[in-house]
């Protein structure tokens, strides 16, 4: 029987090209198991992007990525509510880093897949893994190795909700694993959550009132205070006469010096929490724009090595064609050198060969004559030596 977290484990852990074609085999699989509801389940899972795809097989390559993202971003939410700024600081660091390490680990599994991950799909990444840091529930969605889409963190510091994700996991309302939904967060709700931490921001009094981020404060209950001392005075005026109207105006005149001294504190607490916000949110671009920068730097820095080694190996090879060009042009040389020699050499060596075939011939004839002559002389002597017997013959 085809089971709904096995099609997604499958799915979400292979590749991304036929993402597609594997979902509608499941499909079909579920339906010809008649499991039509199973069926509409697998059919409705969306094919990730590049970033979300290269941040599953982040997760499912190391398995304890999920719990190294969990600890370092409980340890920001902690330094952020106790506003531990050496803290802050050290856990910045650490985030740059780990962030940076893991973009270029992710490019590094996508290319081993046979993808290439382009600059918008990195910085896809990096957003994704920083608001996993940001983010509790989305360091859940990312350590489920099923998100969908790329995810970003939009508001100050560490959020407790409000972050923008599109994943794959966990029991939907129809009792299957389905989509988180997906919400960005808004300066009001940043500033809640900001003040949902427990701590003060710089510039503020703790026994003091705070204005919220919709602009409300205690305005209304300071008027209404007012409000409520000047009837009473207007009151006692009638009744007890001049002095005692003169007391209810100076007491109208201080609750109306206090209303606006906490006014004035209040836009001051409401002004210095601004500036907090915004040098917050300037310091986490120019940390943004930082890491894009190292990463860029990285890239360009691994390109370069990438060139300079190509061009050592084409200087080296073009050298040892030059040498290899250069002792065939001289072995050619040295051979035409004895060719010419040869060719000068023929006419002679042709010379003294006819010389030589013209005293082979007259030795011949020299040796036939010599011959012919030695036949001769034999034939004699052989006449003269049997005369002599002949000779010897006759003597008494």
């Amino acid at each position: 029987m085809v089971a709904l977290d096995d099609v997604v484990d499958e799915l979400y852990g292979g590749a991304l090209d036929d993402f597609v074609a594997r979902r509608d085999a499941a499909v079909r699989a579920a339906r010809a198991a008649k499991d039509r509801d199973l069926a509409g389940r697998i059919g409705s899972l969306r094919k990730p992007t590049l970033a979300a795809w290269a941040v599953n097989l982040l997760v499912r390559d190391d398995p304890t990525l999920a719990g190294a993202l969990r600890d370092l971003g409980e340890g920001m939410r902690d330094a952020e509510r106790s506003l531990d700024g050496p803290a802050l600081r050290e856990l910045g660091k650490q985030r740059r880093a780990l962030v940076a390490g893991l973009v270029a680990r992710a490019r590094r599994l996508v290319a081993d897949a046979g993808q290439k991950m382009s600059a918008a799909a990195a910085q896809e990444v990096e957003h994704t893994l920083t608001a996993a840091l940001a983010d509790p529930r989305v360091a859940d969605a990312v350590a489920a190795g099923t998100l969908t889409h790329g995810t970003e963190h939009v508001g100050f510091g560490s959020a407790d909700g409000g972050a923008e994700s599109a994943t794959v996991g966990g029991d939907g309302a129809d009792g299957a694993r389905g989509r988180a939904e997906t919400s960005r967060a808004t300066d009001a709700a940043t500033g809640r959550a900001a003040a949902g931490r427990g701590g003060t921001l710089p510039g503020t009094d703790d026994g003091g009132a705070s204005a919220d981020a919709s602009g409300a404060g205690e305005e209304p209950a300071a008027g209404s205070r007012a409000t409520t001392r000047r009837t009473a005075g207007t009151a006692t005026k009638g009744a007890s006469g001049s002095a005692t109207g003169s007391t209810t105006s100076a007491a109208d005149r201080a609750a109306a010096a206090e209303a606006k001294e906490r006014e004035r504190r209040e836009r001051e607490q409401e002004r210095a929490r601004r500036r907090h916000e915004q040098a917050v949110a300037a310091r986490e671009a120019a940390e943004a724009e930082l890491d894009g920068a190292r990463t860029r730097h990285e890239d360009a820095a691994a390109a370069e090595q990438q060139a300079v080694s190509t061009l050592e190996d084409a200087e080296r090879a073009s050298s040892e064609a030059y040498a290899a060009e250069e002792e065939l042009v001289r072995a050619l040389a040295d051979v035409r050198r004895r060719l010419a020699d040869a060719r000068a050499a023929l006419p002679r060596v042709d010379e003294t060969l006819v010389a030589s075939r013209a005293r082979a011939r007259a030795q011949e004839k020299a040796v036939r004559a010599a011959a012919r002559e030695l036949d001769r002389a034999t034939a004699a002597a052989d006449r003269a030596r049997a005369a002599e017997a002949r000779a010897a013959d006759d003597l008494p």
